[in-house]
């Protein structure tokens, strides 16, 4: 009789099921001693938490200046360059003194430049590259210090430094007393003898900048001397000179002429106010230097030294010869007192 096979198939697969579950029985009690042990786990006392610090507001940091490089202009600067053949020197500065501007005029010739402030206390020379305003300035700090000079020093200083031999020199022999405000007034006029040779400079070039200079350029002694705060009295001054100069260079008009010196005494009176300067050129008209070559070795501006020179020429103490060995006449001096020359070959 045939055994029917289907029963032990559900009989196994019951089986299986029942192992099942008993394995996942025996499982059950362990995850719940988990759950229960981590239930009843005692938990410690609360660590106690620090008040959060609310954090104070920054500080507003100012802005980092940047400095500006050497040079650099401001936003609100204003300038002005030019050819002073083309505008005028004098013309210039009548138009600045009718503004009312105040900055520095630089005013450059080949390798010579000087620099100017003009401002509501006066004009003030800043610096200079020319070589005798340079002397001056060491001859101004030795004369502005804390003690007045003595007049002993002062003649050996004015021994070797003929510049301001007229505006001190007479003071040491007159009855007039030496202080510092006669040595402050020397030293101006020779400021204000720079500048009205600025008027003469051809073939330049000038730069304006308005606003105050800095500290650095008013240190220098010769800055601390404004003159003529009425740039209309200087432009008056000014204007004198050039005619004056006008006349001369009737005389004189090629820088290639050539003077030299007679032999004879010079009268001093005769001279005047020019009688320093005469004597400080008096070297350098040997007959064989050029009116160039004497304008650029004189320890005086361009001017001083011509009016020198047609002095000389006028009184009949030098004589004058242009390019071609012929003696230049003088136009215009029939007034001009004759001086004795004794006879001799004219070396020319």
């Amino acid at each position: 009789m045939a055994v029917s096979r289907g029963p032990r198939r559900s009989v196994s697969r019951s089986r299986a099921r029942v192992r099942t579950r008993a394995k996942v029985r025996r499982a059950a009690p362990g995850r719940r001693r988990a759950k229960i042990r981590r239930a009843t786990r005692v938990r410690g006392p609360a660590k106690t938490r620090h008040p959060v610090r609310t954090r104070r507001p920054a500080k507003a940091r100012r802005p980092v200046r940047t400095r500006r490089p050497t040079g650099a202009k401001r936003a609100s600067t204003r300038d002005l360059k030019g050819h002073v053949d083309l505008v005028g020197l004098g013309n210039l500065l009548q138009l600045l003194s009718m503004n009312k501007t105040e900055g520095v005029l630089r005013v450059t010739r080949a390798g010579e430049k000087q620099s100017v402030h003009l401002g509501p206390e006066g004009i003030r020379l800043l610096s200079s590259t020319v070589p005798r305003v340079r002397r001056l300035s060491k001859l101004a700090t030795k004369l502005s210090g804390p003690t007045l000079i003595t007049s002993e020093r002062l003649k050996r200083l004015l021994g070797k430094e003929k510049l301001l031999g007229w505006t001190l020199g007479h003071v040491l022999f007159s009855n007039e007393g030496l202080s510092k405000e006669r040595i402050q007034e020397a030293l101006r006029l020779q400021v204000e003898e720079e500048i009205l040779d600025l008027f003469v400079w051809d073939e330049a070039l000038f730069s304006f900048e308005e606003g105050r200079p800095g500290s650095a350029a008013l240190d220098n002694p010769l800055a601390r001397l404004p003159i003529r705060a009425d740039v209309t009295s200087l432009l008056l001054e000014a204007a004198r000179r050039a005619d004056e100069l006008l006349q001369i260079r009737k005389t004189l008009p090629d820088d290639k002429t050539k003077v030299h010196k007679i032999e004879c005494e010079i009268h001093a009176d005769q001279l005047g106010e020019d009688v320093v300067r005469v004597d400080a050129i008096l070297p350098l008209i040997n007959g064989r230097r050029s009116l160039k070559s004497i304008l650029q070795s004189s320890i005086y501006p361009k001017f001083a030294t011509m009016r020198a020179i047609h002095k000389l020429l006028s009184l009949g103490y030098a004589k004058a010869h242009d390019a071609g060995g012929d003696t230049v006449l003088l136009k215009g001096d029939s007034s001009a007192p004759v001086v004795a020359i004794p006879s001799r070959e004219d070396p020319f």
